[in-house]
């Protein structure tokens, strides 16, 4: 079977729903549930730059479904070729898209890889057992594997973690001094569940961005 226009959670969640809901129930009290969360305006620029920068065949879908109506509605005239192609979609536009036509629920605006993780992996409905922070990954997986009570043989699969700081973190100013400081307010509304349930500030590392305003006003 083809899943070309379904995104990777819809595959898991047609594989779960084939399951009987006693099988569901026993598999939700008794597999250990973990996650891995990221700082979301990190996780933003990621979701911009993996769909939509470095392009591959799989991720048509979002330039099909997404793409498109960026462009026909936040870049005026647009050419035939981008419109064709849809494989230079900038990062002020997606952002414009997410500000004026995002939601903190689930919509059609909101993919999965942007969406707050409080819809994409059922925060509110599963217990999880263990939660990592992307920034922290090196260190939280030590605690994951004592968490999760890993043999020694499927430990090594983790164990040789060495976190890399994230080439996204470096380049996040440089992107988010592209819009408007409101833009990043109204993102704060959308994100709201993700920056309070998992303990991120705002505008952590953005915070540059609102110190220069300040200095400017004074100035």
């Amino acid at each position: 079977m083809l899943f070309a226009n379904r995104t990777k959670e819809e595959m898991a969640t047609r594989f779960f729903k084939r399951f009987s809901t006693q099988e569901q129930n026993t598999m939700l009290a008794t597999y250990f549930k973990f996650t891995f969360v990221r700082e979301p305006f990190e996780r933003l620029l990621s979701a911009y730059q993996d769909k939509f920068v470095y392009l591959r065949d799989e991720d048509h879908y979002y330039r099909n479904v997404h793409g498109r109506v960026i462009l026909k509605n936040y870049r005026p005239n647009a050419s035939k070729h981008s419109l064709t192609q849809v494989n230079d979609i900038r990062f002020r536009e997606f952002m414009e898209y997410l500000v004026k036509r995002g939601s903190y629920k689930t919509t059609r605006v909101m993919g999965q890889h942007w969406d707050n993780y409080v819809n994409v992996c059922g925060m509110c409905e599963i217990e999880y057992d263990f939660i990592g922070h992307y920034e922290t990954m090196e260190q939280d997986l030590s605690e994951f594997i004592r968490a999760a009570r890993l043999s020694p043989q499927n430990a090594k699969r983790f164990s040789g973690y060495k976190h890399v700081p994230s080439k996204t973190k470096a380049s996040l100013v440089g992107y988010y001094s592209q819009i408007p400081l409101k833009w990043i307010d109204r993102l704060r509304q959308i994100y709201n569940a993700s920056f309070t349930m998992f303990g991120y500030s705002f505008p952590g590392p953005l915070k540059s961005l609102y110190e220069n305003k300040a200095e400017g006003a004074i100035i």
